[in-house]
């Protein structure tokens, strides 16, 4: 299997001349939505489809050899063309062959990171036929009838916080998957069955308006900035992690015979070996216990495993102990709420992607990527980043 993605960039842009190439927190616009395709992991190949010559030549000049330029036809470039056009002729070239997976990221989504990829690609792989982004919005919605105004979503009578509410999740139009075979067969970017890939809800901005290009250069700034884990990050000398939710995705397998297994990720394991590398020890600390966790801590070379325990807080400060260090230079990933304890007293706390709000709410470091597709790796990778570059 084969993914390619293919970014849009017309020269045509009536509400911001030029907008592709417009600086967005020092860069060209287009430049944050190919670098999170180049960096992601399920990405083959990166196509930029375009008509603008000084687009162009700013890829070639930016990305020599690295990045795709199929030549765009007149016909997907007017005001009116779709871009379901734009990726079935791309299709059409010489760039495409021997494509199998098909992947839309819109230039002006520059919000979209790598992890949004691998982790909207995970989906695609896991049985869905095409997957797309979407952010969560809790507004309170009303609507226009012939008696009057009516709510969608609460009583008047018994109003709530705007963020008890559950919500509804839009498109953000960042990112489309689906196989090169169902975008040829249906002719439209999304079929079959659909997954829903929840990004942050600031990625709903799209640039389309130049306020827009003011929104996102604010959002770029602050997420570039050094983020305030990294200062802990440099004293950290042992790093604990949980099993289900942090190493696994919480998925359970059971064959016939009753035997339950779990699925890790080769990603995360890399991450153990690198922080064992730079001298840093390991532990594993889950209230499970099993010889799949067991199998799994000797395969990574952990310092300590930590199986069925009741109490992770204490556990650590038995670490601490042994091994002659604080509770500040100690970090730990978890997802859940029995994992609050140690994430509040560690010196860096943090959780996947999909963590449960009470683990959520207490990390100062929230990676991109999901439970059990790479957040161990992404939090082993921030903390060697600062210890190597502080």
């Amino acid at each position: 299997m084969t993914l390619a993605v293919v970014i849009p960039c017309r020269a045509g842009s009536k509400g911001i001349p030029g907008k592709n190439l417009a600086l967005v927190a020092g860069r060209p616009l287009l430049d944050w939505t190919v670098e999170a395709a180049l960096r992601a992991t399920c990405v083959d190949r990166v196509l930029v489809s375009t008509d603008d010559p000084a687009v162009r030549a700013h890829v070639r000049a930016t990305w020599p050899g690295r990045v795709g330029l199929p030549v765009r036809s007149p016909a997907t470039a007017s005001d009116t063309a779709t871009t379901e056009s734009v990726l079935l002729d791309v299709l059409g070239t010489a760039e495409a062959v021997g494509i199998t997976e098909v992947g839309l990221v819109q230039a002006t989504s520059p919000l979209l990171l790598a992890a949004d990829l691998d982790g909207a690609h995970a989906m695609l792989r896991a049985g869905y036929d095409s997957v797309l982004s979407v952010v969560r919005q809790r507004r309170f919605r009303w609507g226009r009838g012939p008696d009057g105004a009516s709510h969608a979503d609460y009583d008047p009578a018994a109003r709530p916080r705007r963020q008890e509410l559950a919500g509804y999740l839009v498109e953000n139009g960042a990112l489309y998957l689906t196989s090169r075979e169902a975008l040829v067969r249906t002719g439209v970017r999304i079929s079959g069955r659909i997954g829903l890939y929840e990004m942050p809800e600031e990625s709903y901005t799209e640039v389309d308006h130049p306020a827009d290009l003011t929104v996102v250069d604010a959002l770029l700034r602050r997420r570039e900035a050094p983020p305030a884990p990294l200062v802990a990050a440099a004293r950290i000398r042992l790093v604990l992690t949980d099993v289900d939710g942090v190493l696994t995705d919480n998925g359970m397998t059971y064959a016939s015979d009753g035997t339950e297994s779990k699925t890790y990720s080769a990603r995360d394991g890399k991450g153990f070996e690198l922080l064992r590398l730079a001298g840093l020890r390991t532990a594993i600390l889950t209230s499970e216990d099993g010889p799949h966790i067991r199998a799994r801590a000797t395969k990574l070379q952990v310092d300590a495993v930590y199986a069925g325990t009741q109490d992770k807080l204490a556990d650590a400060r038995e670490l601490c102990a042994r091994w002659g260090l604080t509770l500040d230079e100690v970090a730990f990933i978890g997802d859940d709420v029995h994992d609050v304890a140690l994430l509040t007293a560690v010196g860096l706390a943090g959780c996947p992607a999909d963590a449960m709000p009470a683990a959520h709410g207490i990390a100062a470091y929230h990676c991109r990527a999901l439970g059990g597709h790479g957040a161990f790796r992404e939090f082993a990778d921030m903390i060697l980043a600062k210890r190597k570059f502080p």
